[in-house]
């Protein structure tokens, strides 16, 4: 008798499964439409506090908003991968002077826990009078183009993936020395 039951509940969850229709093209686009048109609100509301964490030289802050396996690919240098990684790259920028950030989110997508955002940043930097002589060649004035993907942690938008990079050209090499 207890075969038969189980087998009776395995079948009604089959017969159950089977007749739940699959999703239809417009229902997908409806239904992700609605999805990124609430990402959209949120990431734009991120970039805000991104730009007043630059600001404010809050690395933590940054930080926290990549998931543990984060990765920043950032231009002319290696992939930070995790919060700590991210975390201390951050806190050495901000030690080398203040930064000003401005985001231009351009266009966001999420299809369920996945989501897509890219843009543009305006970057200003002003030396500080500590910074270490690496410094000396960071532009003043950057703009570029960035892409984020980002997925939802336990209900959370979180950064996977971020890239960016430059519109200045690449800086012309330092000439070799005669000897």
């Amino acid at each position: 008798m207890r075969h038969t039951t189980i087998f009776g509940g395995i079948a009604a969850l089959a017969l159950l499964a089977a007749c739940q229709q699959a999703e239809t093209p417009e229902r997908t686009q409806a239904r992700m439409a609605q999805e990124s048109s609430m990402f959209r609100e949120r990431v734009g509301g991120l970039a805000v506090s991104w730009e007043r964490w630059n600001a404010a030289g809050q690395a933590d802050s940054i930080a926290s908003v990549f998931t543990a396996e984060g990765r920043m690919m950032q231009p002319n240098g290696p992939t930070l991968v995790g919060r700590d990684a991210i975390r201390a790259n951050q806190a050495q920028l901000f030690a080398m002077g203040q930064w000003t950030v401005d985001l231009n989110l351009e266009s966001a997508m999420s299809n369920g826990p996945l989501g897509i955002d890219r843009g543009r940043y305006q970057l200003s930097f002003a030396r500080g009078p500590n910074a270490p002589p690496e410094a000396a060649m960071i532009p003043p004035v950057d703009s570029g183009k960035y892409l984020v993907h980002w997925h939802q942690v336990n209900g959370t938008w979180m950064i996977a993936d971020l890239i960016w990079n430059s519109d200045l050209p690449m800086p012309a090499p330092t000439p070799a020395r005669r000897r």
